[in-house]
Order: C-alpha cells, then sequence, then structure tokens
C-alpha cells in the first residue's frame, strides 16, 4: 500500500485531495520500532506526529506507582498529533506493541512548510484536530457526570 492510500484511511487528513495526499506523503519519513520499544515518552516535548503503517501501538499513561493503558492503535491511526500544534508536553507515552510497528513520521516543521504552501492543506487538517479534540473534551466531560 502507497503512503498516499494509507494517508486516504487516516481521518486527519480527510476531505483533502489526492494531489494534497501525495504532498503529505513526501514529507512523512519511515521509521520502524521493535516490540516494546518506545515512540514517545510521557512529559517530553514532541515536533512530529507518527501514523501507524503496520504493526500497534499501545498508548499509556505512567503514574506514580504504576502504567495505566489506554488504548492501542493500529493501522491508519495517528499518535502525538497534538505536536502540529503546539510542541507541548506529550501526555502520555506510546510503546509498540510485541509485534513491533512501522510507523509514518511527520515533523512539525515540515508540515508548517507545506502548509505554507497549500493553506487548503493547513487549514483542512487543522479543522479535522480540530473536530477530533472537541469531540474528546465533550467525551470526557460526559463520562465525568
Amino acid at each position: 500500500m502507497s503512503i498516499a492510500n494509507l494517508l486516504k484511511r487516516v481521518q486527519l487528513f480527510a476531505n483533502l485531495e489526492p494531489d494534497e495526499l501525495e504532498q503529505l506523503a513526501a514529507i512523512c519519513q519511515e521509521k520502524t520500532v521493535g516490540s516494546g520499544e518506545l515512540i514517545i515518552t510521557q512529559n517530553t516535548t514532541g515536533k512530529e506526529m507518527y501514523i501507524v503503517a503496520q504493526g500497534s501501538a499501545e498508548v499509556y499513561i505512567q503514574g506514580l506507582t504504576d502504567a495505566r493503558s489506554l488504548v492501542v492503535l493500529g493501522k491508519g491511526q495517528v499518535i502525538g498529533e497534538m505536536a502540529l500544534i503546539d510542541q507541548g508536553y506529550r501526555s502520555a507515552s506510546v510503546r509498540a506493541t510485541r509485534e513491533g510497528a512501522s510507523l509514518y513520521v511527520i515533523e512539525s516543521e515540515a508540515f508548517y512548510k507545506l502548509c505554507d504552501e497549500n493553506n487548503h492543506i493547513g487549514f483542512i487538517v487543522m479543522r479535522n484536530l480540530a473536530i477530533d479534540i472537541a469531540f474528546k473534551l465533550r467525551h470526557r466531560n460526559l463520562t465525568e457526570l
């Protein structure tokens, strides 16, 4: 499967045109991680996001005495997308599951440069990101009632 075909499946890139997906694919870098290998460490800053191409990755929160698994992400799902907004501290850790994972990495600097060249890509991705964040906030608030 080509990178552009994988990106077409990613909700964050929904409504991008095929040529825009190709432009996005051009800034993706491949990365392979082994079983249990850390991809993101909680409370560190990040400048990149990841797209799972093969395998899976576990998102977990490290507490003072133990870790709590939140979700396992698979093909076509994204990790660390908040780095495209603020390059702030990571809210969770992520590690490859037993079979390892193949990832595509998008550096925020390369993404910003692409958005400067094609404002439509930036608008669509940021709108999709805002929709995702709004959904998560509403869901979180409803579970706290």
